[in-house]
């Protein structure tokens, strides 16, 4: 009987310690203050997504392609993080730039990070903030 209470201990113990593991990445999601601040573009477009950019409010300049060296194909969505800096300066609002393959940009004010998931680009006119 004791063996057997030990190994259902043992294996609520790895099962509890997977449940912690697994939440750990949503926790990670959020800045200090508790508000997330990332934004999920989608593409839906038909056009590959080249080049996104993405500064507060108060900052001139787009500053560098958030995307680096990856792109967005059409179908494809990638989750995009503010700077560091900007995260810890405790903005929500931000401008963003959306650059396709084919030169078209779509430009969208002050979208609010901390209450808005997603970007998504439905032609290479218009992006929505959902």
């Amino acid at each position: 009987m004791a063996f057997k209470n030990a190994l259902f201990a043992a294996f609520a113990a790895i099962a509890m310690a997977g449940s912690i593991a697994s939440s750990a990445p949503a926790m990670a999601q959020t800045d200090r203050d508790g508000l997330q601040r990332w934004i999920n573009v989608v593409n839906q477009t038909g056009v590959e997504i080249r080049e996104f950019y993405m500064t507060d409010v108060d900052t001139r300049g787009w500053g560098d392609d958030r995307l680096g060296q990856d792109t967005i194909d059409s179908g494809d969505s990638m989750r995009v993080m503010p700077t560091r800096r900007q995260r810890e300066r405790g903005y929500c609002q931000f401008d963003m730039l959306v650059v396709f393959s084919n030169n078209a940009r779509v430009e969208r004010r002050g979208v609010n990070l901390c209450s808005t998931t997603n970007l998504v680009c439905v032609s290479t006119r218009q992006c929505r903030a959902q």
